[in-house]
C-alpha cells in the first residue's frame, strides 16, 4: 500500500513539475520517498558489487563510497542512508 502511495505521488504532475508550489507536508513526503528510493538502489548496487565482483571487493567499494558521501553530505546524512539501507535489507 504504501508503495503504491509513493508512486502515485511521484506521478501526480503539479507534484513533479513543481516543488516550489507544493505544501511543506507535501516537500517533507517527497524528500522520504526520494530517500527510502535511494536506500534501495544503493542496496541493488551493493548486491549486484557482490555478484560481479565478490565479497570483499564489494566492501571496499562501500566503505570507499560512504567515504566520498561523508565528505559531500555529512556524517549524519549518511548514517541515515545506512540505517535506511539496512531497513530496506531487512524487507527484503
Amino acid at each position: 500500500m504504501k508503495d503504491l502511495l509513493q508512486t502515485q505521488s511521484l506521478e501526480d504532475s503539479k507534484m513533479v513539475k513543481n516543488l516550489a508550489n507544493q505544501s511543506s507536508e507535501q516537500r517533507l513526503e517527497t524528500q522520504e520517498i526520494l530517500r527510502q528510493s535511494e536506500a534501495r538502489e544503493w542496496v541493488k548496487r551493493y548486491r549486484k558489487k557482490i555478484k560481479e565482483e565478490g565479497k570483499a571487493e564489494a566492501y571496499a567499494w562501500w566503505h570507499k563510497t560512504l567515504s566520498d558521501l561523508v565528505k559531500k553530505r555529512g556524517q549524519a546524512a549518511v548514517d541515515d542512508l545506512r540505517k535506511r539501507m539496512n531497513d530496506e535489507s531487512s524487507k527484503n
